[in-house]
């Protein structure tokens, strides 16, 4: 499916290219309103829903069990995000779209499943991505629904990029886009990528890596940087 999106919600331009919003950008996709957020999550109006993809919780653990000294408080302060999220837009449901946890389950795990009941009448489903490796019955006890793909309006929902009938969005190379200055300085900002028919959410764990993402022609990326949204004009 291909489609066309429109930026509602403009900042200020730096140069020809580089379009700066300080907080959220809504961009009208498919015919409807998302709003993205510096916090490197998307809000969908019209289905009261929020995307999250990547997390990784459980990372850390799985670090320090193999001797890499890694704080849990990684996953703490991800969890604070998401719950000031919760706050902003008033969501009926969480989207998580895979790789919601690293591996087998740690002390990291018994953290989500504990922050995660302190929203009993909030939905929160699961794409299953390559890490969600946890039996079934850690995501019941957790009252997450879980699927391979959801298909919702003119959207379809996978973790990994696919070919689909539907608006393909999706999460898993944590995408990343490349800032040139002068004397050949450079930075990796994560970022929002949209082409015609599909969209890549950043990873939203604050303990994740990035892999910069190819772009075309009236491609839309918009990378996140410290409470802005950096947009790169076509």
């Amino acid at each position: 499916m291909s489609c066309f999106f429109t930026v509602l919600r403009h900042g200020y331009r730096m140069n020809k290219r580089l379009e700066v919003t300080e907080g959220n950008v809504e961009l009208e996709v498919c015919g409807e309103n998302l709003i993205l957020s510096p916090q490197k999550a998307v809000f969908w109006k019209q289905n009261q829903s929020l995307w999250i993809s990547d997390l990784h919780l459980g990372k850390a653990g799985h670090f320090r069990k193999h001797g890499v000294p890694i704080p849990r408080a990684v996953h703490h302060a991800d969890l604070t995000r998401i719950s000031q999220l919760i706050q902003e837009f008033a969501p009926a449901r969480i989207l998580f779209m895979g790789d919601l946890f690293h591996s087998e389950g740690n002390e990291e795990w018994q953290d989500f499943v504990e922050w995660r009941h302190t929203y009993p009448s909030l939905e929160m489903l699961l794409i299953e991505g390559n890490h969600d490796i946890l039996e079934r019955t850690h995501y019941q006890r957790a009252a997450l629904q879980v699927a391979d793909e959801l298909a919702i309006g003119p959207f379809v929902f996978t973790h990994e990029k696919q070919f689909t009938s539907g608006y393909n969005i999706s999460g898993h190379v944590h995408p990343c886009v490349r800032m040139q200055g002068l004397a050949r300085q450079g930075v990796r900002l994560p970022c929002f990528y949209f082409s015609s028919d599909h969209a890549l959410l950043p990873a939203f764990g604050g303990f994740t890596g990035t892999h910069p993402v190819k772009t075309r022609k009236n491609d839309r990326v918009i990378g996140v940087s410290d409470g802005y949204l950096i947009s790169l004009m076509a």
